[in-house]
């Protein structure tokens, strides 16, 4: 069978039209205006009707194009393949990459708002002994010292401003630094303060009074920056739309980047891409004089964070580390690749062998039936290319079985034909007797005979009987009884009641020794041959080993005699003859055992019981009635259309 084939339907045939009615109501339209709003409304149903057909068409067509991409076993398998292994082996590695950036995010946010909180607690430790120090001091001294002392603390923290507020005086260094730029209230502990678009990190150590504090305060620039996370990235500042629009200077542009420690890191490798996270942290704004949350951007890479993460531990550690994500991930792609190995094997196998099924599958179905399927291998699937091979030379037997059964039926058929025609063709017409013979085999030929010659002196010769088994074999010694049957009934011409005796028992006899001259032991058969006289009425018989014939006389039923054993098993046998006179109204039934020795379904044969009640029953009617009536009958009882075997009955009624 070939992969479908794209044919147009209806639908597409319905989409032209529509399409063709809309354009020349398009056209109608152009040229009446009148119409313009009832065209419009009929344009837009067709419309909708025809949005309907394409997504059914469209539909329509995924389906075949889904079976025609889906024919082949190795497409379906690539698509199992897919769905179950490579898309969630993809997804997985999508959820844990980006697992990791979820990850590497906040640990960096966390990493920056430390750096700043540990900074501003510096900048308290030193704020804190200034203030202790300039209380000591009397007014006219704190300048110098605050200078004496800012020099020092700014060897530590480079772009330190100093303001001492006490006894409400208020000294800056560098003086006037600060001037505009802290708001009124500072967060307790330090943090991110915003002037005018630039931010700050103050640290406050606050006094015995609220008047007495001494503030540390470093702008948040580059150096400041590189300075607390070295090589991290870049850092940019939010900053007020409006203080934008109100300060054109460069310097206040919102959205500034600020690089941490020169700029975001170049990559360590292919897979070291740019990662961007919010950071929120808390900043003071001298607008409103309140601590607010406040979210800049951080743009870095996985390599710096990793790095600036175990920059804290020991290098020992650092190598443990890099030692298990080494091996981890040379296990995922091992994983991987074996999977995609025993995936690509596994495929090519099963689609292959199906592949060889198919083409098996076509050459049989062109009579090929001496086409074999390479195997290879000992799984299930060669063993069903096995199978596949064994089938078909079990076919081209069959096949070969086939036609030698059909020559042996067509030869049967001869044989049948031939056999036919050794019964008599007509019943004999001999005064004041009606005779008739019928014989129904139970396969092609039969094993039964009967058979009944007019002589030259006016009397009838009648032979009737059963060859043991059925087929070919009986037939061609059926055939071989009555040629010899015809050759002997001259032994019947000479005159008188006692040489007619005589004459019948001699027939039998020398049919008895030729059979057994020409056939094997077990090639025996019954015989029941008789001489018919119509000026006296008698019928002469030899009857050798047949069942006997029955005799309805009067309403009575009696049965002839036997006269010896069966012909063409002993070449010595002898046998003798008896006659009975017929009476006007008597009928005679000669019968082989396919009439009494048929059995039902409970194996109780049909019976002479059965077989004398039916004749009994039906003496008034034609000979050819009460054959026909007694078979159907016997074929009522077994239940069983098919014979089981040879039906031959010889009936004869003297008027």
């Amino acid at each position: 069978m070939a992969p479908p084939r794209f044919r147009p339907s209806r639908t597409d045939t319905v989409l032209i039209l529509l399409a063709v009615v809309m354009a020349a109501l398009w056209l109608l339209q152009s040229f009446v205006s009148a119409l313009e709003p009832y065209l419009r409304l009929v344009q837009a149903l067709l419309m909708l009707s025809g949005g309907l057909l394409v997504v059914y068409r469209l539909m329509t067509l995924g389906r075949w194009l889904t079976r025609k991409l889906l024919w082949r076993v190795r497409h379906r398998m690539i698509a199992v393949f897919f769905f179950v292994g490579a898309l969630p082996i993809s997804l997985g590695a999508l959820v844990v990459a980006w697992g990791i950036i979820v990850l590497l995010g906040p640990v960096t946010a966390h990493l920056v708002t430390v750096e700043f909180l540990r900074q501003s607690s510096r900048m308290e430790a030193i704020a804190s002994p200034l203030l202790w120090q300039l209380r000591e001091l009397p007014p006219s001294e704190r300048p110098a010292y605050l200078s004496r002392f800012h020099a020092q603390a700014a060897r530590q923290i480079p772009g330190l401003m100093l303001q001492a507020e006490l006894d409400g005086t208020t000294e800056s260094f560098p003086e006037g630094s600060l001037s505009g730029v802290l708001p009124t209230q500072l967060p307790e502990d330090g943090g991110l303060v915003r002037n005018d678009g630039r931010f700050f990190l103050a640290a406050v150590a606050q006094g015995g009074s609220p008047s007495e504090r001494v503030i540390a305060v470093v702008e948040v620039r580059s150096a400041t920056l590189s300075s607390m996370l070295p090589g991290l990235g870049i850092l940019e500042l939010p900053q007020r739309a409006d203080a934008a629009r109100e300060d054109p200077r460069p310097s206040s542009a919102v959205g500034r980047a600020v690089p941490l420690g020169g700029g975001i890191p170049p990559p360590a490798n292919a897979l070291d891409w740019q990662i961007n996270w919010p950071v929120q942290t808390v900043v003071v704004d001298p607008d409103s004089e309140q601590a607010r949350s406040v979210t800049f951007l951080l743009r870095t890479r996985p390599s710096a964070l990793w790095q600036r993460i175990f920059s804290q531990e020991t290098e020992m550690t650092f190598g443990v580390f890099a030692f298990l994500g080494i091996a981890l991930g040379a296990l995922f792609v091992g994983n991987l690749l074996l999977s995609l190995f025993v995936a690509v094997s596994l495929t090519r196998t099963l689609t292959r062998a199906v592949n060889d099924l198919y083409v098996g599958t076509t050459h049989v179905n062109r009579g090929d039936f001496a086409y074999k399927i390479d195997v290879r291998g000992t799984d299930q699937i060669s063993d069903l290319s096995r199978s596949f091979n064994a089938m078909t030379a079990s076919l081209e037997r069959l096949m070969e079985d086939s036609k030698r059964r059909q020559q042996l039926e067509a030869e049967l058929e001869i044989a049948r034909e031939v056999q036919s025609r050794l019964f008599p063709a007509s019943a004999p017409d001999i005064g004041g007797l009606e005779v008739l013979g019928v014989c129904r085999p139970a396969r092609a030929v039969s094993g039964d005979f009967f058979d009944y010659v007019h002589l030259d002196d006016g009397r009838l010769a009648i032979s009737f009987g059963d060859v043991s088994g059925k087929g070919i074999s009986a037939a061609l010694v059926m055939a071989s009884l009555h040629s010899i049957l015809r050759t002997q009934v001259s032994l019947l011409s000479s005159g008188g009641s006692q040489g007619l005796e005589r004459a019948a028992s001699l027939v039998v006899e020398r049919a008895n020794l030729q059979l057994c001259e020409g056939t094997a032991p077990e090639k025996f058969s019954t015989l029941f041959f008789g001489a018919y006289d119509p000026e006296s009425g008698r019928l002469t018989y030899s009857n050798a080993g047949h069942l006997p014939p029955l005799l309805l006389r009067d309403g009575e039923i009696s049965r002839l005699e036997i006269n010896g054993m069966i012909v063409g098993a002993f070449p010595h046998a002898e046998y003798s003859a008896s006659s009975v006179a017929l009476k006007s109204g008597d009928i005679l039934v000669a019968y082989t055992d396919g009439v009494t020795e048929p059995e039902n379904a409970q194996g109780e044969e049909y019976g002479e019981e059965r077989l004398r009640r039916a004749v009994r029953h039906r003496a008034d009617q034609a000979l050819q009635s009460v054959i026909e009536d007694v078979m159907d009958d016997v074929v009522r009882w077994t239940g069983d259309s098919t014979l089981q075997d040879d039906m031959t009955m010889l009936v004869a009624r003297r008027r």
